[in-house]
């Protein structure tokens, strides 16, 4: 909830001050995503390595992975590479646990307790003895915006794409809308449905946004967007994605300003 994360918030940012290696932060793992960029979107610029650490089943549970996921977090802190905001997490398929960025990371699959990062690479891995760095690279000039008063409801409507789809969707108290497309970042804009969602959003001066789509990605669908008002954003997660706009839509920002421009990553 939205007090929760406030909360979080204040807590990890008072914890900073104090005279720590790192920071561990214990949570749950059905809104893990939602969480973890929350506060890479708060404190990114930290200089300590704040983990956040769940476990996919009850410690007791033989599949129980938040005991390698709590130990690969302390010898990330142990390794002082750098600050920042990551999740540790082990897949089945792993016998250890890897560091991901906090905002880089998709939702679980559907039937599946693993996680992965953007394109698959994590930030780091841990080996049982060690940390090895994978060469991804945290960006060194982010600056954390600090405090987010996350507002109780977003007023985001999150549109998943699918075949058959009405687009009779009220956008009464609607702020933004995001749409998950398919997997190839298409969406049906030849669909009469859509184009007059799409015109009725723009008449209200809704923005229209579009996660998951890789810059220079171009289909016959992906051509109209421009003429239908509808916002591709940076090539990121969806989660990431909303996050950022629920904090707009907090702070009061230029809604398409602030998604757009470069924050908190």
């Amino acid at each position: 909830s939205a007090a929760e994360l406030k909360q979080l918030q204040t807590e990890v940012i008072n914890a900073l001050d104090g005279d720590y290696d790192g920071i561990i932060v214990t949570h749950g793992t059905d809104t893990l995503q939602y969480t973890a960029s929350a506060l890479e979107y708060s404190v990114c610029g930290c200089n300590i390595p704040v983990v956040l650490v769940s476990s996919a089943y009850p410690l007791e549970d033989e599949r129980a992975n938040g005991h390698a996921n709590f130990k690969a977090a302390v010898e990330f802190i142990r390794a002082k590479q750098t600050g920042g905001v990551f999740v540790s997490y082990k897949n089945n398929n792993k016998e250890f646990a890897d560091i991901h960025i906090a905002s880089h990371i998709f939702q679980h699959s559907e039937c599946s307790a693993n996680i992965y990062s953007i394109d698959g690479f994590p930030y780091a891995s841990y080996d049982g003895k060690k940390i090895i760095n994978s060469g991804n690279t945290v960006a060194d000039n982010c600056k954390g915006l600090q405090f987010i008063p996350f507002a109780d409801s977003s007023d985001i409507l999150v549109i998943d794409s699918h075949p058959g789809d009405s687009f009779s969707y009220p956008l009464d108290s609607t702020k933004a809308v995001l749409i998950k497309p398919y997997h190839s970042a298409t969406l049906n804009t030849s669909g009469s449905a859509f184009q007059s969602f799409c015109k009725k959003a723009k008449e209200k001066s809704i923005p229209v946004f579009v996660a998951n789509v890789h810059p220079g990605i171009s289909y016959e669908s992906t051509k109209l967007f421009d003429e239908m008002g509808i916002i591709p954003l940076p090539f990121g997660t969806y989660i990431s994605a909303y996050m950022k706009i629920w904090a707009a839509v907090s702070l009061d920002k230029d809604i398409v300003d602030f998604v757009i421009a470069s924050v908190a990553v």
